[in-house]
């Protein structure tokens, strides 16, 4: 009876394991590797190989730039027509004058910006300009601009060009331009550009050249003060928006 018992036992033991399918040895020389884990597969054919596709999000290409890298040659002409380093670095870097700084600025000269007039003063284009001088939407959860667009340079050359005579009139009296208490009156009784109240409204010493385009457009306008009130806006809108 123990010998039957035994023998039943041992057929039974042979039978189960008969049912258990052998492990797939991946590493060795048995069954190839899936595609997705070959390492000798190419990446595009490798399936998942992306997390995103054309049939469900943006498919980024293997290099980001805009059709591939640039050519160096490409690269160089692009760099000789925009000129040298420091002139490329003011390109690429010039922040838009914020509209805070914008009005705090032209305060500072002396502009009565609550003043109404038709045309409009350079107060009512300061505040009714905002849209194309980037001013924050924060109903929309949208910042003030930090980059200038066409409209935006456009917009504060209006504005220079309104306040024109009012910085005129004020200049000397601003602290900020004044030395010991004096300051530099814009232009001399014969229209000449005064290179001192350049350099205040700029921000930098003025150079001979500068002084040398602010009497051109006086020169060169139908009048004389046409002329001042174009070459200051000129000479601020320049110096404001890295040109």
């Amino acid at each position: 009876m123990n010998k039957i018992i035994l023998s039943a036992s041992i057929l039974a033991a042979l039978g189960l394991t008969a049912c258990v399918k052998d492990p797939v040895d991946n590493l060795g020389s048995g069954a190839p590797l899936p595609p997705e884990d070959d390492p000798t597969t190419a990446i595009p054919e490798k399936p998942g190989a992306f997390a995103s596709g054309p049939s469900n999000t943006f498919n980024h290409m293997g290099d980001l730039s805009e059709g591939g890298g640039k050519d160096p040659f490409e690269i160089l002409a692009q760099r000789q027509e925009e000129g040298p380093a420091e002139i490329r670095t003011r390109l690429h870097s010039c922040q838009k004058l914020q509209n805070t700084a914008l009005r705090n600025m032209l305060q500072s000269f002396g502009v009565d910006l609550g003043a109404k007039g038709n045309p409009p003063s350079a107060g009512q284009l300061l505040s009714e300009g905002g849209g194309a001088l980037g001013a924050a939407v924060y109903d929309a959860r949208q910042g003030e601009a930090i980059v200038w667009s066409a409209a935006g340079a456009a917009k504060l050359f209006d504005i220079f060009v309104q306040a024109a005579p009012e910085i005129i009139a004020n200049l000397s009296k601003s602290p900020q331009c004044q030395v010991d208490g004096v300051g530099p009156e814009p232009f001399d009784a014969s229209g000449h550009c005064n290179k001192d109240a350049l350099s205040c409204l700029m921000g930098r010493t003025a150079t001979k050249e500068h002084v040398a385009i602010c009497e051109s457009l006086v020169g060169s306008a139908t009048n004389m003060e046409t002329g001042k009130r174009l070459a200051i806006a000129t000479v601020l809108s320049a110096a404001h928006s890295c040109e």
